[in-house]
């Protein structure tokens, strides 16, 4: 499912994705299919395609404090102005964890490659999501420390959301992956506190 359309980068494995909104696309997407800890894919082209993780939500709303009246109220721009454009939207943070060439090979960790403006996202599905983390004959989790390696409060937690969702798609690895969690949780309590990284 589209999602939306990356409009800028922070990093070479940090993009900003515009969501979507009503009126670019048929059908837009719904909050659930950009929420926080969802895998998506970037497009490259030539069936390539970053996987990355959403990590944060941003608003962007141009009205906020703007002092004086518009020409038109709101209420009446679809009205007097059709061609108006919405100039909120919402924003997403996706931090790419891997790649897939256009062989199919599956590369986890620092993708060689950068996505450009306009490229496309999209949400994975389960399926694709359990493709890119199988392994042989554990769960393959090569980008843990790229993501531990942001400089970001909220890394222990999307991997723990990302842990937490890799368990109901490989149930027979509940047992690795929950102490993979509890290490985690451990890090999220003590960290705050200044203990060990």
């Amino acid at each position: 499912m589209l999602i939306g359309k990356i409009i800028k980068s922070n990093a070479h494995t940090d993009y900003i994705c515009q969501v979507y909104g009503p009126g670019e696309k048929e059908t837009p997407p719904a909050r659930e299919d950009y929420a926080f800890g969802t895998f998506v894919s970037i497009s490259l082209g030539e069936d390539r395609r970053l996987i990355g993780i959403i990590y944060d939500t941003m608003l962007f709303n141009p009205d906020f404090g703007r002092m004086g009246p518009r020409l038109s109220p709101e209420a009446e721009l679809a009205v007097f102005s059709p061609d108006y454009l919405e100039e909120k939207a919402v924003l997403i943070g996706i931090l790419t964890v891997g790649m897939i060439t256009s062989a199919g090979v599956i590369q986890q960790g620092i993708p060689p490659l950068a996505a450009t403006t306009d490229a496309l996202v999209s949400r994975l599905s389960d399926e694709e999501i359990k493709s890119f983390h199988y392994g042989n004959p554990a769960v393959q989790l090569a980008y843990v420390p790229l993501v531990l390696a942001q400089k970001s409060p909220l890394a222990l937690h999307l991997l723990q959301t990302t842990i937490d969702r890799l368990v109901d798609l490989f149930p027979e690895q509940a047992g690795l992956l929950s102490v993979i969690r509890g290490d985690l949780a451990w890090k999220a309590q003590i960290g705050p506190m200044g203990g060990l990284r």
